[in-house]
């Protein structure tokens, strides 16, 4: 009787660590998600005072049945880190108030306002051109942040300065590439899969919009970003844009193994001092 108990109990065991297995197989790639995704045209998007749902986003070119719009706040995933500001902004400023749009000034510099999520904001503004087909700013001019390691996506952190939402928040094009010095060739656009609607920091503060998550059409990774205004990747193109902040993923969703410069310098230098103590041991 105890025997066929056991193995009853084995059996249970076996079966619940199978369906754990088969469900993180069927875990889809790169998701994120914390709420259902929205797909009717009437369903509302982020705060009220926006005007916006789903027919808004439809209207302007975004698919909701391959890019997920849901309603709420963005939530970091395991291991997520922020980005570390290298180049490229034209612009910066911070909110006043984050509770309405609008209520912003010209003041922090461009290495303090890009490297937090603060409601403090950088901006590009420049070199216009016409990239995959739409006009923006050029990808090896725009906004670059090191992601801290092999990214397959972005999310971006965006301020709002004004309406129309979600035109002024999905007004970027996400650019990868492992040289920051890259030229517009070296550059990969990503494309926009995810939207969460409440943004990155909870109501009442809506300057935070949408958070945007873009990703590379494959399994390719790299280590920077550059976020210019306009471009393919954008719903508006009106010359500018407001980030944040910017945080790279993994193709499943969860934050990048860091490899910070620092510590492959340590590395070496470590290797050099093993190599002179070996070579003085040999000579003594």
């Amino acid at each position: 009787m105890f025997s066929n108990h056991a193995h009853v109990k084995q059996t249970l065991r076996t079966s619940l660590t199978l369906a754990a297995v088969l469900a993180a197989v069927a875990a889809p790639f790169g998701s994120t998600a914390q709420a259902a995704c929205l797909t009717n045209n009437a369903d509302v998007v982020g705060n009220p005072v926006f005007g916006a749902t789903v027919g808004t986003f439809v209207g302007l070119g975004i698919d909701p049945n391959t890019t997920c719009i849901e309603n709420s706040v963005w939530s970091d995933p395991s291991n997520f880190g922020l980005g570390t500001y290298v180049k490229g902004a034209d612009g910066f400023g911070a909110a006043t108030n984050p509770t309405i749009l609008g209520a912003y000034d010209g003041s922090g510099s461009a290495a303090a306002n890009a490297n937090g999520r603060d409601f403090a904001w950088v901006q590009d503004t420049g070199a216009q051109g016409t990239f995959n087909g739409a006009v923006g700013g050029a990808p090896s001019a725009g906004i670059v942040w090191d992601l801290g390691g092999q990214a397959n996506q972005v999310a971006v952190f965006v301020f709002v300065d004004h309406d129309p939402v979600p035109g002024e928040v999905l007004e970027n094009t996400a650019w990868l590439s492992n040289d920051p010095n890259a030229a517009d060739a070296g550059w990969t656009q990503a494309q926009l899969v995810h939207v969460y609607g409440d943004g990155w920091s909870a109501d009442p503060n809506i300057a935070d919009g949408f958070v945007a998550v873009y990703q590379l059409p494959s399994a390719q990774t790299f280590r920077y970003v550059s976020v210019t205004w306009g471009g393919p990747g954008a719903i508006t193109r009106d010359g500018d844009n407001e980030i944040d902040a910017v945080g790279g993923l993994t193709e499943r969703g969860t934050g990048v193994i860091p490899e910070p410069a620092t510590t492959a310098l340590a590395g070496l230098g470590l290797a050099a001092i093993g190599a002179l103590r070996r070579k003085a041991r040999k000579h003594a």
